[in-house]
C-alpha cells in the first residue's frame, strides 16, 4: 500500500505508539487525522501536520470525523492501558470495547480499506511455551486481555460478515521516547531523580522489550498484507526474555545510580514470563527487530534526561499557571 496521500485515521495518535506512527505516516506523505481524548496521550506529542479531534472513540461524534476525513486506512491504538487499575475495576475496559466497535461500525459504513489493530502479547498469559507463537492458547489473566481479545473477535466477525480487511499486531513490551506509563517509564523517572522505584514481586518476572522504531516499521508494513491472507494475526517481538531486575540494573547503570529497587508483594493479574516468536511476520512481510535492548535503553534514557532538563529550564522561566480539567469529549476540527 502506497501511503503517500493516503487518508489515514489514527486513534490514540497523541499516545506513545500512536504518535510515533503518526510521525512516520506524515513523513511518508499520508493525510493523517487523529482521534484522542488525551486521557493518557500528550498534546505535545501531536504532529502539527495532522488534524486533531479531541474525542473519545466511543462517542457518536466519531461519525463526524469519518464524514469529514473519509479515511482509507485506520490504525486503532486508543485503549485503556492502565492494566492494574483495570484489574481493580474491570468496567474501565468496557469503554475500550465500545469504542472499538464504534470505530468498526464507521469503518464499515465509510468503506475503509483496512484496519490495523494494536493488540498485545499479554493475551497468551502465563504459558510455559516461550518464545510464544501465534497458535498458542489465549489465557485471559486481566480485563485488559479480555478486552483486547474481544476486539480481535469483532474484527474476525466484521471480516466474515462484511469482508472488512484487517491486521492484528500483538506487541511485546514496547518502550522508547515519549513513554509515560508502565514499569520502565517509572524506573527511568525515579532513578533519574535519585530515587528508587518499586518492583511488584521479586523482580524475576520476564518481559520481551521491543523498541518503538521497530514497532513503527511493523505498523507501516501491515497495510501491505494482502486482503486474502488467512489469519492476519502477528506477534511483534524479539523472542528475548529480560527480567525486571536485569532491566532495572541496566537503567541504573546508564544513569550512574545504584540499583536498589523497593520490592512489594506481587499483584493479581500479572504475567510471569513473556517472549514472543516472530517467525510468522518475518515470513509474511520480512519484518524482524533491529534494535538491541542496550541501544534502545540508551536512546530512551538520553531522551528523557534531555527533555527533563529543558522542562526544568522552562519552569524556571515561566510563571506557574493553574488549569481546570474537564471531560475530554469535545470535537475540534482545527489543525495544530
Amino acid at each position: 500500500m502506497n501511503l503517500g496521500r493516503k487518508k489515514v485515521l489514527v486513534t490514540g495518535g497523541a499516545g506513545f505508539i500512536g504518535s510515533h506512527t503518526v510521525d512516520a505516516l506524515v513523513e511518508r506523505g499520508a493525510q493523517v487525522a487523529i482521534i484522542d481524548n488525551l486521557t493518557t496521550g500528550q498534546e505535545t506529542n501531536l504532529n502539527p501536520e495532522a488534524t486533531f479531534y479531541r474525542l473519545n472513540v466511543a462517542d457518536p461524534a466519531v461519525q463526524d470525523v469519518f464524514e469529514q476525513h473519509q479515511p482509507q486506512l485506520i490504525y486503532h491504538f486508543a485503549f485503556n492501558v492502565l492494566v492494574p487499575k483495570g484489574v481493580e475495576n474491570p468496567l474501565m475496559d468496557m469503554d475500550s470495547i465500545a469504542g472499538s466497535v464504534n470505530m468498526l461500525q464507521n469503518a464499515r459504513k465509510y468503506g475503509v480499506e483496512k484496519v490495523v489493530f494494536a493488540s498485545s502479547g499479554f493475551l497468551y498469559g502465563n504459558t510455559q511455551n516461550v518464545p510464544t507463537p501465534e497458535t498458542e492458547q489465549i489465557r485471559p489473566i486481566s480485563p485488559y486481555v479480555v478486552a483486547k481479545r474481544a476486539v480481535e473477535n469483532y474484527l474476525e466477525f466484521y471480516h466474515a460478515a462484511f469482508n472488512m480487511s484487517y491486521v492484528v499486531l500483538r506487541y511485546a513490551a514496547v518502550y522508547g521516547p515519549r513513554q509515560v506509563t508502565g514499569a520502565m517509564a517509572d524506573y527511568v523517572r525515579k532513578l533519574s531523580s535519585g530515587q528508587q522505584a518499586e518492583i511488584w514481586g521479586d523482580g524475576s518476572k520476564t518481559r520481551d522489550y521491543l523498541y518503538i522504531d521497530d514497532v513503527v516499521r511493523a505498523n507501516l508494513l501491515a497495510p501491505e498484507l494482502p486482503c486474502s491472507y488467512p489469519d492476519p494475526v502477528f506477534n511483534i517481538g524479539t523472542g528475548i526474555q529480560t527480567t525486571l531486575n536485569d532491566l532495572y540494573g541496566r537503567i541504573a547503570k546508564l544513569l550512574g545510580g545504584e540499583a536498589a529497587p523497593i520490592y512489594l508483594p506481587d499483584r493479581p493479574g500479572e504475567q510471569m514470563r513473556y517472549g514472543l516468536a516472530y517467525a510468522k511476520i518475518r515470513k509474511a512481510l520480512g519484518w524482524e527487530p533491529e534494535t538491541t535492548l542496550d541501544a534502545g535503553l540508551k536512546r530512551t534514557v538520553e531522551h528523557y534526561v534531555t527533555n527533563r532538563r529543558e522542562r526544568d529550564n522552562q519552569e524556571r522561566d515561566v510563571p506557574a499557571t493553574e488549569t481546570v480539567g474537564g471531560r475530554n469529549v469535545d470535537l475540534t476540527r482545527s489543525k495544530r
